[in-house]
């Protein structure tokens, strides 16, 4: 009684007793604690759900919002831009993205991000439905490669194919021309493919354009498949005169590439994904495409070769038989002169031989034996109209072989023969020094002083006096002919007629039947005794002067 009562005297008014252990635990702290439990599990689900964040660069954000902006995958929503900044030197902007956790093992260095806005090109107007949703991310999620947090935006919507649904081809071009991403691929007219992209080489030195041609066409192209830009309307001034080409009108608006392959070819088996081709111009230029065996030789010209161009034609007796490769200019430091060096390629195959087939001759010896018997390179002009050139090639054996280089080089030379143009004003050139050596000023002055002599001598007064003189003459003589006909022409009538009469006369006399005639020739003879008896008398006086006093002796006595 006296611990109860002294107990309940010492405890004090407004003192709470204090219960030790879990007899004393309040059952309303479980429930902060209970909420703690699920916030933290929520949270940890949340994060856990989200998946990861990445980064995506684009030049603009132009139609994208953070927190609005929606990544696509086949039109389901696989993410969200959750934040836009510029980047550190402001050229562009890095979106920050949240992926959701079942898409995180297919985000590698070969996913590709787009935006999708609404666009104009070649292949119609696309993106219309986000005029009204607004612009939004398309990604195509790539499982090969390695895992990437960070990634730059393509600027240009992105043709995805199947490679079930036919082949990717890449096609290399020196230019790009009008092609870009959808252009057609054309086969006979009738679209079987299109372009994927367009980018530079690595050195830039020209193109690639990856095209994609859906089956089951992409089995006839074969690994001599040609490949031609047809886009437009192509005007070509070349070496064979003026060309105009066009495709179909879609190819002309939007552009186009056709292809072809050779019968010689079709039976081959298809050319395996990512086979490299070449992007020709022209369906000609295509056709000329080296078959076989080909060589390079190097030509050198020291003329202007205005109007020459790589592609331009080499021929032989007209028909082609090559291309020209390059057309460059050099100058050469020993000789101080500049000659233009001309690669060009020739096809032997496309000569039919005779007799042999193509394996059975070395084309190098046969080059060389077809110099030595006078082949020679010339340029020509193909056409007057744009003044291009082409390379001739024909047989001159009267013509020594020039070579203008070194003959050092890898590329085997061909003898070159200049220009008709060339040799003509050469020779004008040559006639030219000639005169140049001509003393033309002293000679013009020579010719002055004559010309002033003539002048002097016409218009002197004695020969007007004896111009005057000669006129008189003249009249006299006209007046001495007039006289001639009216009185000394009759008289030498009569003259002429009596001389005919004496010379008939004399006729008479000397003919042989003439009495007058033997009496002449006896005279004659008569006159010839006596002279011949002088001449005896002659000899005898000279030989016996004495004759002449004592006379002449006659014969001795004998004794």
């Amino acid at each position: 009684m006296i611990d109860e009562n002294t107990s309940s005297f010492d405890r004090r008014p407004g003192v709470p007793d204090v219960k030790k252990g879990w007899s004393r635990f309040s059952i309303i702290w479980l429930v902060p604690l209970v909420a703690l439990i699920i916030g933290g599990w929520l949270l940890w689900r949340d994060i856990v759900s989200k998946g990861p964040e990445i980064n995506v660069t684009f030049q603009t954000a132009d139609g994208i919002s953070a927190g609005k902006t929606a990544v696509r995958y086949r039109d389901v929503d696989v993410g969200q831009v959750i934040a836009i900044n510029l980047s550190e030197d402001l050229d562009h902007v890095r979106l920050t993205i949240r992926m959701d956790a079942d898409f995180s093992e297919y985000l590698t260095e070969n996913t590709r991000f787009w935006v999708v806005r609404p666009r104009v090109t070649v292949r119609g107007i696309t993106g219309l439905d986000t005029i009204v949703s607004g612009a939004y991310i398309e990604v195509v999620p790539d499982k090969t490669g390695q895992r990437e947090r960070s990634f730059v935006g393509e600027e240009e919507p992105q043709l995805v194919h199947d490679d079930e649904d036919g082949t990717r081809f890449v096609l290399k071009a020196e230019e790009l021309g009008s092609l870009g991403t959808g252009t057609p691929v054309l086969l006979r007219g009738i679209e079987v493919g299109e372009v994927l992209e367009t980018e530079l080489d690595e050195n830039a030195d020209g193109v690639s354009i990856p095209v994609f041609i859906r089956k089951p066409f992409d089995a006839l192209v074969k690994r001599d498949t040609r490949f031609w830009d047809s886009s437009g309307i192509a005007l070509d001034l070349n070496a064979d005169g003026l060309s105009v080409r066009a495709q179909s009108v879609r190819s002309v608006l939007a552009g186009g590439i056709n292809f072809y392959t050779p019968d010689v070819s079709v039976n081959e088996d298809q050319a395996p994904a990512e086979t490299i081709f070449r992007l020709h111009s022209s369906l000609e230029k295509a056709e000329l495409l080296a078959q076989g065996y080909s060589q390079k030789y190097i030509l050198y010209f020291d003329s202007s070769v205005r109007g020459l161009s790589r592609g331009a034609p080499v021929d032989f007796n007209g028909i082609r038989v090559g291309t020209v490769e390059s057309v460059d200019l050099e100058y050469v430091v020993s000789q101080r002169s500049f000659r233009v060096p001309v690669v060009v390629t020739i096809e032997p195959e496309r000569v039919q031989l005779v007799g042999a087939n193509v394996g059975d001759l070395d084309p190098e010896a046969t080059v060389k034996t077809l110099v030595a018997d006078g082949l020679r390179a010339r340029l020509k002009t193909g056409s007057f109209i744009t003044g291009q050139l082409f390379v001739d090639l024909s047989m001159n054996p009267v013509s020594p072989a020039r070579y203008l280089g070194d003959r050092n080089g890898n590329i085997p030379e061909l003898p070159t023969l200049p220009q008709k143009l060339d040799e003509i004003a050469n020779s004008l050139t040559s006639l030219l020094e000639k005169v140049e050596t001509f003393p033309l000023e002293e000679i013009g002055i020579r010719l002055l002083g004559t010309v002033e002599g003539m002048e002097n001598i016409v218009t002197s007064p004695a020969l007007t006096e004896g111009m005057t003189s000669l006129q008189q003459a003249a009249a006299g003589i006209s007046s001495l002919v007039d006289n001639l006909d009216s009185s000394v022409l009759p008289a030498t009538q009569t003259a002429l007629d009596a001389a005919r009469e004496a010379l008939g006369g004399v006729r008479d006399v000397t003919s042989p039947s003439s009495p007058v005639r033997y009496n002449l020739e006896q005279a004659l003879k008569e006159l010839s005794a006596t002279a011949r008896s002088l001449r005896d008398l002659t000899e005898f006086l000279e030989q016996n002067p004495s004759a002449l006093i004592l006379g002449k002796s006659g014969p001795k006595e004998d004794e």
